[in-house]
């Protein structure tokens, strides 16, 4: 595959090589967001570990087939490293997902802590060892099923390719607009707040690629936030009666 060189090539040029690279990038990710659900069986209850076993096998798949585009597009087509599109390697980058975690878990944790001596506990509906199964298994569904490949392309390759025609937050914002664009046709939702949650964590998620150089912090808060949204909102293992809104999901 040809490599392209950039740094000398006419302006329209290098908008249209940035954009048919991320339309190529987001091709895979968009069918297999929509293909993954069509394929799992019916299921009345989302807290099933079949069903969340199942949806972790196809995020593998699905992280594993965005990821091999990428680097079809990074090494491949331009001759660059995955770190110069934020992926650097899951060895070095773990801290940052758990400090990624941590900044959404913490201030969570307290806020329903306020709430619950409030008169609005979070209360468990089960078993703690089913409840446990169930954390554990949903992370993982939403790590490899929503958090990294999302992440990899919108926050990585997305804003790698865009830092060929901006800088800085036109960057994030362009990012973050095609990631609200991207949200909305998938989920057959123009729902105005559905619209602005996208856009605030695709902002956010943006700056957080920005300060750090890699994918891996807002991995972390993706998947926290996916996860603690998704297990309050729709499965059954906890109870609350507050209103939070719901989550920037396919899967809820």
């Amino acid at each position: 595959m040809q490599q392209i060189d950039e740094s000398r090539a006419p302006r329209p040029r290098v908008l249209a090589s940035a954009a048919w690279r991320i339309a190529l990038a987001l091709l895979p990710l968009g069918a297999g967001l929509a293909a993954v659900p069509a394929l799992l069986p019916e299921a009345g209850d989302l807290s099933d570990p079949t069903t969340l076993t199942l949806r972790i096998a196809a995020g593998f798949a699905l992280s594993a087939l965005t990821i091999a585009v990428i680097l079809c597009l990074v090494r491949g087509a331009e001759g660059r490293r995955m770190r110069d599109a934020g992926l650097t390697s899951p060895r070095t980058g773990w801290r940052l997902a758990v400090w990624g975690a941590l900044l959404w878990t913490v201030p969570a944790a307290a806020t329903f802590s306020v709430l619950g001596l409030l008169g609005a506990p979070l209360t468990a509906t089960g078993p703690g060892p089913d409840l446990a199964r169930t954390v554990l298994l949903l992370l993982l569904a939403v790590l490899v099923a929503e958090a990294v490949p999302e992440e990899a392309v919108f926050r990585g390759y997305v804003m790698h390719a865009l830092g060929t025609v901006a800088r800085g937050w036109c960057v994030i914002i362009a990012q973050a607009v095609l990631f609200t664009l991207f949200g909305a046709i998938l989920r057959q939702s123009w729902n105005p707040v559905d619209l602005s949650q996208f856009l605030v964590m695709g902002i956010w998620f943006g700056w957080l690629r920005l300060i750090t150089g890699s994918i891996w912090m807002s991995v972390g808060f993706h998947a926290a936030f996916q996860t603690g949204a998704q297990l309050v909102l729709t499965h059954d293992v906890l109870s609350f009666d507050g209103g939070p809104a719901r989550p920037c999901s396919r899967w809820a």
